[in-house]
């Protein structure tokens, strides 16, 4: 299933990239995800991270690897291990009054049931997709904008 979101954030370009791409920083803004941590000390593509990712009722440990990186435009991620298929690309480019960050995935189902729920509703859970992502982009806009360790 794809879904898309996006949303300007009043902050320039590289802080907004800098903010997304900073894996310490995750737990705050993105949905579900209660811990992270880098694998390799550098951003670019083929590093990884490990996310501790609450979805419904249960946590997983997924293992995230970076399938481009390109400052401060594209941010692209895939799960490398876990118990689902995810794909996600965060475009940035600069807009008026800040930065416009475009937030799109593509993610696979997890269990037979998910398998067939997105056959008999994919329309509907792709419209429900959409507007978590859109929660969880003004929760990253808000979490951006209060950072009193960015200077403006």
């Amino acid at each position: 299933m794809r879904a898309l979101a996006e949303i300007t954030v009043a902050r320039p370009i590289d802080e907004v990239f800098d903010f997304v791409t900073d894996v310490a920083k995750m737990p705050s803004w993105m949905t579900g995800v209660r811990a992270a941590s880098a694998i390799d000390e550098e951003m670019r593509p083929g590093a990884r991270f490990s996310l501790d990712y609450m979805g419904g009722w249960r946590s997983n440990e997924l293992e995230v690897v970076v399938a481009e990186f390109t400052p401060p435009t594209i941010f692209a991620t895939q799960i490398a291990r876990g118990p689902f298929a995810f794909e996600g690309t965060m475009t940035f480019e600069s807009a008026a009054g800040g930065t416009r960050v475009v937030n799109s995935i593509e993610a696979g189902p997890d269990s037979l049931a998910t398998r067939i729920a997105a056959v008999l509703l994919g329309w509907l859970l792709s419209g429900s997709m959409s507007r978590r992502l859109h929660r969880e982009l003004e929760t990253l806009q808000h979490s951006i904008e209060d950072d009193t360790s960015i200077t403006a």
